[in-house]
């Protein structure tokens, strides 16, 4: 018998997998582990041997650590990509920084519950071998509405060209995050550091290497820039920085922090 979930619901019942899954962990009980990784390689419903992923989960939950676990679990994450969008943009040319932002950070959410269910049983997990589909659905929605949110705010201090504002421009004025006086204060730095965090992807590479005190240009070709890292120009480079700093000052401001 498949060992019974541990999660329970606010009326105190506990979760169950539906019995088709039940069924179908019992019968992938007597495969091979090259079989079993062939067949999670499938993925269409349809697909003879087709392993659902609840019941892939199951498996890579209960698995002895070593090389069958970590292919398994390779497979399942490709289930997990598969529910969330693509990061093409409509010209199917460019990629939407935002949309990749949502698919790592639904994709880091679950390897985070996996990790920690390694660790110690993680009941979050429950759920997904409930119903997978629905789970995923629902970080889904959850990172959309974060990062969507955040795209918002960035879309609020740029011009219809993509430049900072001449507003934004003057708000931010010689606005310096790294500030030596804040820094000293521990309660900024925690709040600096997840406003960091919170940025957009390609702004967050620029403000942590700005931290790190690596120009954005430099004519040397021996010294590191951003600019060189990134692969972009400096006026670009410079641009995004200003986004950063005036969305950091943004959120630190709301939050009592200036």
């Amino acid at each position: 018998m498949a060992r019974p979930l541990r999660k329970r619901k606010l009326d105190g019942t506990p979760y169950f997998r539906r019995d088709k899954v039940e069924s179908e962990i019992q019968a992938l009980a007597g495969i091979s582990a090259a079989e079993l990784e062939r067949r999670a390689d499938l993925w269409q419903v349809g697909d003879p041997g087709y392993v659902s992923p609840e019941a892939l989960l199951y498996l890579v939950r209960n698995a002895a650590s070593g090389a069958h676990r970590e292919k398994l679990t390779e497979k399942l994450l490709l289930r997990v990509a598969r529910r969330v969008p693509s990061v093409a943009n409509a010209d199917g040319k460019t990629v939407s920084m935002t949309r990749m932002n949502i698919r790592e950070a639904v994709r880091d959410h679950f390897v985070d519950l996996l990790l920690s269910d390694r660790n110690q049983y993680d009941d979050r997990l429950d759920y997904y071998e409930v119903n997978f589909n629905s789970a995923v659905a629902a970080d889904r929605r959850d990172a959309n509405d974060r990062h969507w949110k955040q795209e918002n705010r960035t879309t609020e201090i740029e011009t219809e060209d993509g430049e900072v504002s001449a507003q934004v421009e003057s708000a931010v004025g010689n606005y310096n995050p790294f500030d030596a006086d804040e820094l000293d204060e521990k309660d900024y730095r925690l709040l600096l550091d997840e406003a960091i965090d919170s940025l957009p992807e390609f702004q967050r590479r620029i403000v942590v290497m700005w931290r790190q005190d690596i120009p954005i240009e430099s004519n040397d070709p021996s010294v590191g820039s951003i600019s060189k890292v990134l692969g972009k120009s400096a006026k670009t480079v410079r641009t995004h920085r200003d986004k950063a700093f005036a969305s950091l000052k943004l959120r630190l401001e709301r939050k009592g922090k200036k």
